[in-house]
């Protein structure tokens, strides 16, 4: 009976396994751009803290030099 099932309706079970792989090669390239997407995240994230901590130091140095600045011009009225 089974035998006779698939004889006679061959390009259904053709197209169920066309169909059957198809799903898990679309599952396989889902799964790798995740994959993907994750490590780019990743990476971008580690380039965000890098670029937020070279800000702070940005900022930490012209605080410095406004601070030499103000010191030096307060040293030049004081001597006039």
């Amino acid at each position: 009976m089974p035998d006779t099932f698939i004889k006679n309706n061959m390009s259904i079970v053709v197209s169920f396994l066309v169909a059957v792989f198809t799903a898990g090669g679309i599952f396989a390239e889902f799964t790798a751009i995740k994959n993907e997407l994750t490590t780019v995240h990743e990476r971008l994230d580690k380039k965000i803290r890098i670029i937020n901590d070279l800000e702070d130091r940005l900022l930490d140095i012209e605080k410095q030099l406004e601070y030499e600045r103000g010191f030096l011009d307060a040293a030049k009225k004081k001597k006039k």
